[in-house]
């Protein structure tokens, strides 16, 4: 028997993966890219007679490679937290899935494993821009041990943002086995030099972001226009997600330049109220995502105007 792990390249995918395997150690073959790849399930097609495990990947998203994955007699184990569509697979196939904007996969995982490794479940919220549910997971850690483990899932999770894999500074098929190392999140941070090298990364791509245009300022939301860098593409995800932080009322939109005719768009609900910003994607082409965080891979430039009107329309009830 052959064992194969799929997992999104983000905090969130790799951490919970690496909980996994933890409690269920296991040789086996890992598929993975940036944090936008997620029909990871195409390279699933050609495997047979073999068990698979996937991790933060939507179901809905893999729809024309799961029959292909099952008619060949795998066994698939599923943990993820965007809308899954059609779940019923037959007896080969199981999932754990929460959609509440509140959960992430690294909790699912938490709980399938009694909580044993609850260090790396916090990292993991906190990379998934989940700190209320970070802090409430802390089981006695100080301040200075939360921030240490905050500082691991937002590295961590800055380094899936990218078009393609060379955009990132380290692969993420190369961070999960370097992290897959480390029981400790500690000693991961402590000794790791492919953690250090991204988050020394990470704090100089931030310095350049001061450079932001605000387009569109409400008292619903912002739309904010990234200089147009590489470290723009690698700080998106983190950018987002501090400024919901700091102004938690609002709805966000980061957008990214892809080219002279198309945008990148990442979407922020309110944390005060999560949830549209998948409604939001998904009325424009290449859209999609959950009810608090979500995207559009290529906005034409000359749609700009419009989406601003239906982030309005959206964020405005």
């Amino acid at each position: 028997m052959k064992y194969y792990d799929f997992f999104n390249g983000d905090a969130d995918g790799i951490i919970s993966l690496h909980q996994y395997r933890l409690q269920f150690p296991q040789k086996s073959e890992v598929f993975t890219g940036v944090k936008r790849d997620v029909k990871l399930l195409r390279h699933a097609v050609d495997i047979k007679n073999s068990t698979l495990s996937v991790f933060d990947i939507s179901l809905l998203s893999n729809k024309d490679y799961i029959e292909s994955v099952l008619d060949n007699n795998n066994r698939v184990t599923w943990f993820d937290h965007h809308e899954p569509g059609e779940i019923n697979l037959g007896e080969n196939f199981s999932i754990r899935v929460d959609t509440d904007p509140n959960c992430c996969t690294n909790i699912l995982v938490d709980k399938y494993v009694d909580g044993l490794h609850r260090p790396w479940t916090i990292c993991g919220a906190y990379g998934d821009n989940l700190h209320e549910q970070a802090e409430k997971l802390n089981p006695c850690f100080n301040e200075m041990i939360m921030l240490e483990l905050k500082e691991i899932g937002e590295t961590l999770n800055y380094n899936g943002y990218g078009t393609e894999l060379s955009d990132l500074t380290v692969d993420p098929k190369e961070v999960y086995l370097d992290l897959h190392q480390y029981i400790s999140p500690f000693q991961y941070r402590k000794k790791s030099e492919i953690y250090n090298k991204i988050h020394t990364q990470m704090i100089s791509d931030k310095s350049e972001l001061s450079s932001s245009e605000i387009l569109h300022d409400t008292s619903t939301g912002k739309v904010i226009l990234l200089p147009d860098t590489k470290a723009s593409v690698r700080y998106s995800g983190i950018y987002s997600n501090q400024q919901t932080t700091d102004d938690p009322d609002k709805a966000f939109v980061i957008l990214t330049s892809i080219d002279e005719e198309n945008y990148r768009v990442s979407i922020r609900s309110p944390k005060t109220n999560p949830y549209g910003a998948s409604k939001l994607a998904l009325q424009f082409p290449t859209g999609g995502g959950r009810e608090k965080a979500a995207g559009v891979n290529e906005l034409p430039k000359s749609e700009l105007n419009k989406f601003i009107e239906k982030f309005e329309e959206e964020y405005r009830k």
